[in-house]
């Protein structure tokens, strides 16, 4: 018995040396205290302050309201903007989430490949823009598209005296996508490929002997077996996606025909453009309203999330 409880209020290591359970967690406790603080804590918070007036404005009182701003936003919210901004979610959501997996495992697929030189250099290059962060990103991509920029003068020759390309009602929301994918695509694909090295080269050269060529080999083997890798790169570019604001506040300010509910949500706490789906109103400073919007924008996003996960492991089973 004593034994037993010796085994139990201690942990063995990878080197073999025996510690404390109090020590493991005295080593978890920094990363668990910044979970609490800067993840379940401000989370709280938002559920909390849903249910009052907040405005963020130094010097007001606030109060709690109930369910007031769940009723603002479902039933007198302008049913017009909230459907616009609604269906450019989706449409955001949709395309980030399937082109970008499409290109990350297409290079993927590619830079595995042994007799491709560079490969180092290549990976490097693709997942340089998740590292640089957002603000250069787009500052990088306004340039271009400025009017002294190559993509202004592109659009000169092809199109009928254009409006640049972020300040454009027809080409500024596929170009924030485009930004998106160009983005995070990288990191998909560090994902795809670390999925495939984990893949035997014996299934390779069995379906080589079996008469396998290159698509059959994708097909059949690398496929089914990245599925897992998929299914988590699918969610987590579905959950990026539906939530992001970023790259849109950073490039258009929720203007010409971009706001997203993500969008409208900053918009509505914090102020500036995109508190409607045109972008075209200022917006107060509502952190309560913006609380609601965020807490029924979560309860989106982890619905679709549930569905997706249970869709696709249904998918991977059959396979």
């Amino acid at each position: 018995m004593l034994a037993a409880k010796g085994v139990r209020k201690r942990r063995v290591s990878g080197s073999g040396r025996t510690w404390p359970v109090y020590i493991v967690f005295l080593c978890m406790l920094p990363g668990l205290l910044h979970y609490l603080m800067f993840r379940i804590g401000p989370s709280m918070m938002t559920a909390i302050l849903s249910f009052t007036d907040i405005t963020g404005v130094p010097n007001t009182p606030w109060k709690f309201i109930g369910l007031d701003n769940y009723r603002e936003f479902l039933m007198l919210q302008n049913q017009r903007d909230l459907q616009r901004a609604f269906s450019r979610t989706i449409m955001y959501s949709v395309s980030v989430t399937f082109i970008q997996n499409a290109l990350a495992l297409f290079v993927a697929v590619v830079i595995n490949n042994k007799f491709i030189k560079g490969r180092n250099i290549f990976r490097a290059v693709y997942f340089l823009p998740v590292i640089l962060g957002v603000t250069i990103v787009t500052s990088v991509w306004k340039l271009l598209a400025s009017i002294d920029g190559p993509i202004f003068a592109f659009m000169q020759q092809v199109l009928n005296n254009p409006a640049p390309l972020f300040a454009n009602f027809t080409y500024a929301f596929p170009a924030v996508i485009g930004i998106q994918i160009w983005m995070y695509m990288g990191y998909s694909m560090v994902l795809y490929l670390a999925g495939m090295q984990n893949i035997s080269l014996e299934l390779y050269e069995a379906g080589y002997i079996d008469g396998c060529n290159e698509w059959k080999s994708f097909r059949f083997i690398t496929f089914p077996l990245l599925w897992p890798i998929i299914t988590v790169n699918v969610l987590l570019a579905l959950i990026g996606s539906l939530q992001s604001f970023e790259i849109i506040y950073t490039t258009t300010q929720g203007q010409f025909n971009t706001t997203t509910l993500g969008m409208m949500v900053f918009a509505t706490a914090f102020g500036g453009r995109g508190a409607t789906a045109g972008g075209d109103s200022i917006a107060s400073l509502r952190q309560g309203y913006a609380a609601s919007m965020s807490m029924i924008l979560f309860l989106g996003v982890f619905a679709v999330t549930l569905f997706s996960q249970y869709v696709m492991n249904k998918r991977g089973g059959d396979n």
